[in-house]
């Protein structure tokens, strides 16, 4: 009998070891089928960071209906799963697991805030599967290097934050600076180091706290008015800032406001009236304004405009742009990685294929839009884009800060 078996299991390990000589098909990678690519979102489509989410919804389900209607990606058309994470640490990983565990994905592409983007990462670490985060800051996400995971629209806070000092000093040249930040996960990594370069640099500097959603700033209003700041620096999310820059204004506060990445939205704008005028923030969406019906970025909108895609109030946003701009990114690194699709090929194209890319620049997305800022990656460095660039809101528009 122990010789039967014996016999058995070698001649099974011989056939299995002929698939390939006899064209027999090999196990198909997850979420990868002869007429398909399922990726996985997770992004926070409710709780205080749903602006964020539901505008990065916008981008990425354009971006993947103008590739399905141009033959998908080497014939395989693309697939989206979204989950909702909530904008929180404990939503965040159920919707991680819940694409790569229960409904297979090939790849995920983090359009997450940073509170719900960092504490995935130790899942990552032990799975392997490609994980491309668009928006999250966090310099956790960089800190220790990760071979599947990347970042692209964003710029690190570790990155960005030493020139958004620099820019209110030069600019501004203030004695004392009030710093007000929310309890999101980039706010809480990047209001630190702004603070500590100014610090460095002489200024006083006064942190007041706030939660995301918040209403009432009477008590940090109050902080603020007895620190006699020269400027008010809100790190925070876009959907706040309309809820203190009246207040601050309210008060008899009319010092210098300056805002982070997150409140460089036209919304700020619309919806914080006069009490916005002049205040500054900082861009990285794109080498345009997302309010520019010029050029690229003009007819990038009149195309989602005339599609069916649906947008809620106030998108598309900086994150519709960036989640757009991104998942052409994830494209062009599955079409580099060939017919034969793999994670393992993936990640190999995210190293050595993506230089200074844009989709619609020529190639095989000359159909798209190319409204990002050039992508880039190497074997040693993930971090796709360093570029930030100060803003300042007049009359309801964003044009360059000299």
């Amino acid at each position: 009998m122990q010789l039967r078996r014996l016999i058995l299991a070698c001649f099974g390990l011989t056939a299995l070891a002929a698939f390939p000589r006899l064209g027999l098909a090999q196990p198909a990678e997850p979420g990868v089928s002869d007429t398909e690519i399922k990726i996985g979102v997770h992004l926070s489509l409710s709780g205080p960071a749903s602006f964020v989410g539901q505008g990065a919804r916008v981008g990425v389900a354009f971006a993947v209906s103008e590739i399905n209607s141009h033959g998908g990606v080497n014939g395989r058309k693309l697939s989206v799963v979204y989950v909702d994470d909530k904008g929180s640490p404990d939503g965040g990983v159920s919707a991680v697991r819940r694409l790569v565990d229960e409904e297979k994905v090939f790849v995920v592409l983090g359009a997450g805030t940073s509170t719900s983007t960092v504490p995935v990462l130790p899942y990552f670490d032990r799975n392997g599967v490609p994980y491309y985060v668009s928006l999250a800051s966090d310099p956790a996400v960089l800190e220790k290097f990760r071979k599947n995971v990347f970042t692209g629209a964003t710029s690190s806070q570790a990155t960005m934050t030493q020139g958004m000092a620099d820019f209110v000093m030069d600019k501004f040249k203030p004695k004392r600076v009030a710093l007000m930040q929310c309890d999101q996960g980039h706010c809480m990594s990047g209001g630190p180091r702004v603070k500590a370069f100014l610090e460095k640099a002489g200024v006083e500097v006064t942190v007041t706290n706030f939660n995301s959603g918040d209403t009432d700033f009477t008590g940090q209003i109050q902080q603020i008015k007895a620190a006699k700041p020269d400027v008010v620096f809100v790190y925070g999310l876009a959907a706040d800032a309309p809820r203190i820059f009246p207040q601050i204004r309210h008060a008899g506060i009319q010092v210098q406001i300056v805002g982070d990445t997150s409140l460089a939205d036209p919304s700020v704008a619309r919806a914080a009236g006069k009490s916005a005028d002049d205040f500054c923030a900082f861009w990285f969406g794109g080498a345009q304004f997302i309010d520019d019906r010029t050029g690229a970025m003009g007819k990038w909108l009149t195309a989602l405009e005339a599609s069916n895609i649906e947008r809620p109030v106030n998108t598309p946003n900086l994150y519709s742009m960036m989640l757009y701009a991104d998942t052409y990114v994830l494209a062009e690194a599955m079409r580099a990685a060939g017919k034969d699709l793999t994670r393992e090929g993936v990640l190999k194209s995210l190293d050595t294929s993506i230089h200074d890319f844009v989709a619609g620049n020529g190639g095989a997305w000359s159909y798209a839009h190319p409204i990002g800022l050039p992508r880039t990656f190497t074997a040693t460095d993930h971090q796709g884009n360093r570029k930030v660039q100060p803003v300042i809101n007049k009359a309801g528009v964003f044009k360059p800060a000299a």
